[in-house]
């Protein structure tokens, strides 16, 4: 049995309390927070500390804080030399833990939300430790809730996390855009819907490259120029323009 302790009350401490929970070979000793109570999206069988001086003693505790704070907090924590420090970022330095004897990450490479639930089994965990005895611990922890961990460098991991950026963030800032775009035309955005399922159910059988299509990878500069007439005064406008030049680009590479 593998005691943790988990700092930190947003999305990704939320569904990593869940899967503790879930596990037979994994007790959750506790959840840390800034708040006077923990927020009632939780489970009620969790035990809630509001302040990290005095949470208890764990064999692993798993800072779940976002980047600017993971350093704050891991000189917060008064742990034993055999406990595990680890932190969930994508983009923050496994050295920002360095004041501990053991440490590492467990980055889950996933997009989180509250009212979401997720599939953890499938969902790659890309882990780092400072020993090969922290390493293996790692692994053996994240490989009882994922079937695909992967080990990855402070930098390698960053290069995935700006990716997942592009990926996820970017692409889903995209729709807010046609979103906007089609309120402000009086159309319904849900007309965009089928069209978006498809454009990533086709990733499943084609690499992205092979996916692309549109009138910039065709070159039809007059649906083009339509496009951009339509958004002219607008801050859309530039990104249409700049992401056109780009895809051109691919065309010439497939």
């Amino acid at each position: 049995m593998i005691n943790v302790l988990i700092i930190g009350t947003g999305n990704v401490a939320y569904h990593l309390s869940n899967v503790f929970l879930e596990h037979h070979n994994i007790n959750l000793i506790e959840v840390c927070g800034r708040r006077k109570n923990i927020p009632s999206y939780f489970s009620s069988r969790v035990n809630y500390c509001n302040d990290v001086s005095k949470i208890s003693k764990s064999d692993i505790y798993m800072i779940c804080v976002s980047d600017d704070q993971i350093e704050i907090i891991s000189n917060k924590i008064k742990a034993s030399s055999k406990s595990l420090i680890l932190h969930c970022s994508g983009s923050t330095h496994m050295n920002a833990l360095s004041n501990h004897c053991n440490y590492g990450v467990l980055y889950p490479l996933q997009t989180f939300s509250i009212e979401k639930n997720i599939n953890f089994k499938k969902i790659p965990i890309t882990i780092e430790g400072n020993s090969k005895d922290s390493l293996n611990k790692i692994e053996n922890l994240a490989s009882k809730f994922s079937e695909n961990v992967l080990k990855a460098s402070s930098k390698q991991r960053l290069a995935i996390h700006v990716s997942a950026v592009f990926a996820n963030n970017f692409t889903n800032y995209m729709r807010v855009v046609a979103d906007e775009i089609l309120k402000s035309n009086d159309i319904d955005p849900d007309i965009l819907n089928p069209l978006t399922f498809e454009t990533f159910e086709k990733l499943k059988y084609l690499n992205s490259k092979e996916a692309q299509t549109g009138p910039a990878l065709r070159k039809d500069i007059n649906t083009l120029k339509k496009h951009l007439n339509l958004l002219k005064g607008t801050s859309y406008h530039k990104i249409y323009e700049t992401i056109s030049n780009e895809i051109k680009k691919i065309n010439y590479e497939l």
